[in-house]
């Protein structure tokens, strides 16, 4: 089994941060676009789990994180929720860092275009067909979120 991971949903303005995974078979997901995150490393929180690879993989030094709860997949795998929107100073030193071939900040209908012909990884296409709504309203400015601890399918 897999170390419990953090992810983010990263937003500046209406629009989405997305990362295409390297195309390396050794790796989970590859050439897939997925949400900046990684594993909770042993003596961290995942708060400090999603801090440390938002700064490794895309160079945001993230000061607004909304935890939005825990994801388990049937599989047993569980992933920490964050929403991160970046003020338009965060946005401008954000790059790709050492991760992945590529980043992209993506409107959400552009997102749910990349979902429907299977560019995600099937976590995070479960995770979007579930949380949709919620990702359009921190678009449009909404920063208070219920936390959703919650079991989704993944096939």
């Amino acid at each position: 089994m897999r170390k419990p991971g953090s992810k983010a949903i990263v937003v500046h303005g209406n629009k989405i941060c997305l990362v295409l995974r390297d195309n390396n078979p050794n790796i989970p997901h590859p050439n897939m676009w997925n949400t900046p995150g990684g594993a909770v490393e042993e003596g961290e929180t995942p708060r400090e789990a999603m801090a440390r690879e938002l700064k490794e993989e895309i160079n945001l030094n993230a000061t607004d994180l909304i935890f939005t709860g825990i994801t388990t997949y049937t599989d047993g795998s569980i992933v920490h929720r964050f929403f991160v929107p970046v003020t338009d100073e965060q946005f401008a030193n954000i790059r790709l860092v050492h991760e992945g071939q590529r980043l992209e900040w993506f409107p959400i209908e552009e997102m749910l275009h990349l979902q429907a012909n299977e560019k995600f990884s099937s976590y995070f296409g479960a995770y979007l067909e579930t949380h949709t709504e919620d990702i359009r309203a921190l678009c449009e400015g909404k920063r208070d979120f219920e936390v959703r601890d919650e079991i989704l399918g993944i096939e």
